[in-house]
């Protein structure tokens, strides 16, 4: 289980960096000719003095700038798209696979509490992946709890489609947030009790090498045997991780063999504007195909819900419970990610809802997960 998150290792999420030269080639080698999407980096990004993505060759790999209009950005190669099964397990904890880190880069703003990071790794395409999946990774060091021993696995979600940021299907991303332990007496840092994994992978620089495992994962993967289905995404802060990938691959990348025309409808739960995550595409996605795409947020330090508290993502899936609940009793696929704290809530509303319309929810939910519409993955 994973969504961009680590196992074990607390919080953990990403945004995009500057390359190093060993990836200029990357950059060269992108296809560009078909693509309109272009996103505008937010303003706390512009003031601020540290090298955001947005300003990186890699914001130009995705630009329209040097696309055609009312087209999607070629990608390579399409043998990727070949595979009649998800690549499971190609690396596991006793072999992994060296991977190299291309870029990481914060993803949020300076009022954001904590830091998020996105991180693109370069696995050579030794690793193919599909999105919803999940790669582990292996801190160096000896687990404290097992000495002599190497650390355990630590998975997250993947949050880039099957071709990576690069679109040449040779780099898989990660949105990982450090997890940092406050002493709540002297309220300072506690460095022995932050997360070992979401710290190290933060901390890389581009050209680290390091440890991964997988790909893992079958629970999150997108049914694309409708590409007119209806998918209800909800996360909460990292738990974004599979759904930017789901998202690219349906509205940035030219995939012959996938060509959506139903609705996806992504709810995201985060503290504040400055912790929003992949904003800038997901408002774009909405500008460019508005019959498609929705996009709702939850802030709960900015926004209040019905009863004047602060507004969680189960709020929002409240305010538009009689559309969800119509939805979904047309086929529509509805998924979960992120922390395991915003479950009970979730629960409590659809139960609430189901039984104001006079429904039994254990029977619908029992309905949901037999019809393999329901897909869960938190930590």
């Amino acid at each position: 289980m994973a969504c961009s998150l680590a196992i074990k290792d607390a919080l953990c999420k990403p945004h995009l960096a500057s390359p190093s030269s060993s990836n200029d080639k990357s950059f060269r080698s992108c296809k560009f000719q078909k693509s309109t999407l272009q996103f505008s980096p937010p303003a706390w990004a512009i003031r601020s003095s540290t090298k955001f993505c947005f300003k990186s060759k890699l914001k130009v790999c995705m630009s329209v700038q040097q696309a055609r209009a009312n087209s999607k950005v070629s990608v390579a190669p399409l043998e990727l798209d070949d595979s009649k099964g998800p690549p499971l397990n190609l690396y596991r904890p006793k072999e992994p696979y060296t991977a190299t880190i291309a870029s990481v880069e914060r993803l949020v703003g300076p009022k954001a509490p904590g830091e998020t990071c996105h991180i693109v790794i370069d696995h050579g395409g030794n690793m193919p992946y599909w999105e919803g999946q999940s790669y582990g990774v292996i801190p160096p060091g000896e687990n404290p709890k097992k000495p002599g021993t190497p650390h355990t696995v630590r998975l997250y979600s993947i949050a880039s489609s099957r071709y990576g940021d690069f679109f040449d299907g040779k780099t898989a991303s990660l949105c990982v947030r450090r997890a940092v332990y406050y002493d709540p007496v002297t309220g300072n840092e506690d460095s022995s009790k932050n997360g070992v994994c979401s710290n190290y992978l933060c901390d890389r620089k581009p050209g680290d090498k390091i440890q991964i495992t997988g790909p893992s994962g079958k629970v999150m993967l997108l049914p694309e045997d409708d590409p007119s289905a209806t998918h209800i995404m909800i996360a909460t802060g990292t738990g974004i991780a599979p759904y930017r990938g789901y998202l690219r691959r349906m509205f940035m990348e030219d995939v012959s063999s996938f060509k959506f025309k139903g609705l996806a409808w992504l709810f995201l739960g985060v503290a504040n504007t400055d912790s929003l995550l992949y904003h800038d595409e997901f408002t774009e996605y909405m500008k460019q195909y508005p019959d498609n795409f929705r996009y709702d947020t939850a802030l709960s330090r900015e926004h209040k819900n019905k009863k004047g508290g602060k507004m969680y993502v189960q709020d929002k899936i409240e305010e538009y419970s009689d559309e969800i609940f119509q939805l979904l009793d047309k086929g529509a696929h509805i998924y979960f990610c992120g922390l395991k704290g915003m479950m009970p809530g979730i629960q409590d509303t659809l139960k609430r809802v189901a039984e104001e319309r006079g429904e039994n929810w254990d029977q619908r939910f029992s309905q949901l997960k037999k019809n393999k519409q329901w897909h869960m993955e938190v930590y």
